[in-house]
């Protein structure tokens, strides 16, 4: 969702202290007891505060009264009276989360939700009827793990309504660990003042033929729940560090680096690191371990842990970062400015960067408390004497502000999109060629 809407439209209400302490909530409409019945355990045993609703008027009127985090419709109405019901869900409550159960056709549940997202109502899920639980459990797991990590994927809901229902399981994720399936693709930093690559961001992607492509918001939680995230993140660590010697080892960028304009320091590697990664204690020796097998240096890897990460367990998370410092590692701050993270444990903590969060980076050149928030982000990284990178930076004009702001490094459409795997060597040399 984006942060700011533009300026005729009404600033959105920050959420009060109340309610990002308080139980998440659900709300349900349904005519049907029995399913009703089971949404309500399904939605308790996750851990959600959930009201049950049989008609319009008593759902709109706990839409106000009850304020929903979640809410799930089920919609037997024409499209016309779902778009109303999608414009008063938007002025009632537009913070909600919408998951759709529906027995219309795929053309009319696209124009549903392309009208929602429009309006900046996330759809977390279309479940064609009748839903199988174990469907709806997984949106509303992966509710409440992206709303950890801040991952939401405003366009999940595209691969549920064409692939009737279907949705990875810990049987397809034990696979494509066994198999190696996982595609990485590359997403090239560079210095905002001499334009020189300076590393990547690794992006992991699972392809599945005739299902498309499943995002790391959908695996994520998945692989969490199965306590498959360490396994995981090694799988993806082994591959990008592969692909990072073989560049860093390449003769083109010898010469790059014979010229004094750009920096000789190795190119980097930037990993996401989920908090379950962070909890297991024996984390950073594994990736030192994968360091030592594909010969990359842990100087050379930039290790980024979401923002929204910082305060759910900070002392424990400190002790974490402290251990991949004394290894070598770098450590960032990714999605920085999107949460409600403590000064102090920032200040306290052994970092090399602070990743600007891309949300603010795109609305740059339009929105000027975007602007400041990105100023005051490059100055605190200044002043602590680290690196500001900007994410998703897709103009020159954005570029042409983080130049006069000062931050070190970019990444974003503006050079490239991720690159896959068998062409980024390719890429790296046709580019550092070109800036040269």
């Amino acid at each position: 969702m984006a942060l700011y809407r533009k300026k005729e439209a009404a600033e959105p209400e920050r959420p009060s202290n109340e309610r990002l302490m308080r139980k998440k909530r659900l709300l349900i409409i349904n005519d049907d007891p029995t399913v009703s019945q089971t949404l309500q355990s399904l939605a308790k045993t996750s851990g959600f505060e959930v009201i049950t609703t049989d008609t319009n008027i008593a759902f709109f009127a706990q839409l106000a009264l009850f304020e929903p985090d979640v809410i799930i419709a089920d919609i037997e109405m024409s499209m016309q009276d779902c778009l109303r019901m999608v414009d008063q869900l938007v002025e009632l409550n537009p913070r909600a989360q919408l998951v759709i159960l529906s027995n219309l056709d795929n053309s009319s549940l696209d124009t549903i939700a392309q009208h929602a997202t429009g309006l900046e109502l996330i759809v977390l899920g279309i479940l064609h009827k009748p839903a199988p639980a174990e469907k709806v459990l997984q949106l509303l797991k992966l509710y409440l793990n992206a709303g950890k990590r801040g991952l939401i994927n405003r366009n999940a809901w595209q691969g549920q309504v064409h692939n009737k229902n279907w949705m990875p399981t810990q049987s397809d994720l034990i696979e494509v660990i066994e198999k190696d399936l996982l595609t990485l693709r590359y997403q090239p930093k560079l210095d905002c003042v001499t334009g020189s690559l300076i590393g990547f961001e690794a992006l992991a992607r699972w392809e599945i033929e005739g299902k498309g492509t499943i995002t790391p918001d959908v695996f994520v939680p998945l692989a969490e729940n199965s306590h498959l995230m360490s396994v995981l993140t090694c799988n993806i660590a082994r591959r990008g560090l592969r692909c990072l010697s073989t560049i860093q080892a390449s003769p083109f960028l010898s010469r790059r680096n014979a010229h004094t304009e750009f920096s000789a320091a190795p190119l980097t590697l930037s990993l996401n690191l989920s908090v379950k990664c962070l909890e297991d204690q024996d984390m950073p020796e594994k990736l030192q371990e994968i360091c030592q097998q594909t010969g990359v240096d842990p100087t050379s890897i930039v290790i980024e842990i979401g923002e929204s990460s910082v305060m759910q367990d900070p002392e424990d998370l400190l002790q974490a970062l402290n251990k991949f410092h004394k290894l070598g590692f770098q450590l960032a701050i990714d999605d920085f400015g999107t949460s409600f993270s403590s000064m102090l444990y920032l200040v306290r903590m052994p970092l090399s960067e602070i990743k600007i969060d891309k949300d603010f980076v795109r609305i740059a050149d339009e929105s000027e408390e975007a602007r400041s928030i990105i100023k005051c982000s490059v100055e605190l990284a200044g002043s602590l004497g680290i690196r500001s990178v900007a994410a998703g930076v897709e103009t020159e004009a954005t570029l042409q502000y983080l130049k006069t702001c000062g931050c070190d490094a970019f990444q974003g459409y503006l050079v490239s999109r991720p690159v896959d795997e068998d062409k980024v060597l390719a890429w790296s040399k046709q580019y550092c060629e070109s800036v040269h």
